[in-house]
């Protein structure tokens, strides 16, 4: 065996960028947060009850920017006007119940520390005759999206409807979301 080589060398290369984790979550309160709700609870027909609703932004290892949270209330709920972080951009449209929420930017690992972007707003429920046994929506599907900085992808996240079942909060106890006659 002659002419073969007594070693064979070979080096590739890769980058791979990993995109950031940023995630929508939410709440809904009524005994707790920065407004005092009022009305009956569990909810009753033909009567007006408040409540509390929170956004919260978590991310990860990027800085992403362009953070957008979309959502609309039912034909039902009433916005309040009330929004609890001053300086943040929150609007709504009365016509179509569309709330729009321009976050901007976000740094990186907000989970659970002071970074993280919160938002609460007040809202309104007078529940009908037919949604007596219901736990009525508060809050239609949510979704965020955002530019992370880094990777030029884009990131989504989505929170589901939230309802009148604030089991999150001390006292909450089962068929308190429910309205009653």
């Amino acid at each position: 065996e002659t002419n073969v080589p007594e070693s064979i060398n070979s080096t590739a290369e890769r980058q791979v960028k990993i995109s950031s984790n940023i995630s929508l979550g939410g709440q809904t309160l009524y005994s707790t947060g920065p407004f005092a709700n009022t009305g009956p609870i569990p909810p009753q027909s033909e009567r007006q009850t408040t409540y509390t609703l929170m956004w919260s932004i978590d991310n990860t290892s990027n800085s992403v920017s362009n953070v957008q949270v979309q959502s609309s209330l039912p034909a039902y709920v009433k916005w309040l006007g009330k929004v609890s972080s001053t300086g943040e951009d929150i609007t709504y449209d009365s016509v179509t119940g569309a709330i729009v929420w321009n976050v901007g930017g976000l740094t990186t690992y907000t989970s659970g520390n002071s970074k993280r972007r919160q938002v609460y707003f007040q809202v309104a429920l007078e529940p009908n005759i037919n949604q007596v046994g219901t736990t009525p929506t508060l809050l239609n599907q949510s979704s965020l999206t955002a530019q992370d900085d880094f990777t030029g992808q884009t990131l989504k996240s989505n929170l589901s409807t939230l309802t009148t079942r604030y089991d999150n909060e001390q006292g909450f106890v089962d068929g308190n979301e429910k309205v009653v006659k």
